[in-house]
């Protein structure tokens, strides 16, 4: 549904309800909590990768009428901060995070590779290589921009290459043997 649906608009913006109610604090930001860039997983930790957005906004409610046409609100993001999350898929419980300098931002999809590497970028133009058992960064090459996809692997002549595009530029790197 779009979104000017009853379905999507915050809980406590309903109209009708009075000048009081005109304002609202609201966790998650309502524009984050629907980007999601592509997850991955990987069969040997048993975890699932995801960026995630820890927001907080401020919902407005600015069509007034009973019956209110369109997007009746707005929200304004107060604070944001971006991570890396693994999920064990067994319990549902985040194993380790890994928090992003800086206050949102475009983030990358994921891929996690049968060579125990998870490769991400993040919101300041850092495509990032992580140990997926416990999230520690192992290597970093800073871009033009940030990573607009998932990295992509692939071997050629016995090499295995990581290509990631970022704004109008394609990067491929040879990994170590």
């Amino acid at each position: 549904m779009g979104e000017g649906s009853r379905q999507n608009r915050p809980p406590d913006s309903r109209p009708g309800e009075g000048a009081e109610n005109r304002r609202r604090a609201g966790f998650p930001s309502f524009r984050r909590r629907r980007q999601l860039a592509g997850p991955t997983f990987n069969p040997d930790t048993g975890l699932f990768y995801v960026h995630a957005t820890t927001s907080y906004s401020v919902y407005y409610l600015t069509d007034l009428d009973e019956q209110p046409e369109g997007y009746g609100g707005r929200d304004t993001s107060v604070w944001s901060r971006n991570l890396l999350q693994a999920i064990d898929y067994h319990t549902g419980k985040v194993r380790w995070s890994h928090v992003y300098p800086g206050l949102g931002g475009t983030r990358s999809g994921l891929l996690s590779t049968a060579g125990k590497l998870l490769f991400g970028g993040d919101p300041t133009g850092n495509l990032i290589a992580f140990d997926p058992t416990s999230g520690r960064a192992l290597w970093h090459v800073g871009l033009a921009a940030p990573v607009s996809n998932a990295p992509i692997t692939f071997e050629l002549d016995g090499r295995q290459y990581l290509v990631v595009g970022a704004g109008d530029m394609l990067y491929s790197f040879v990994l170590p043997r």
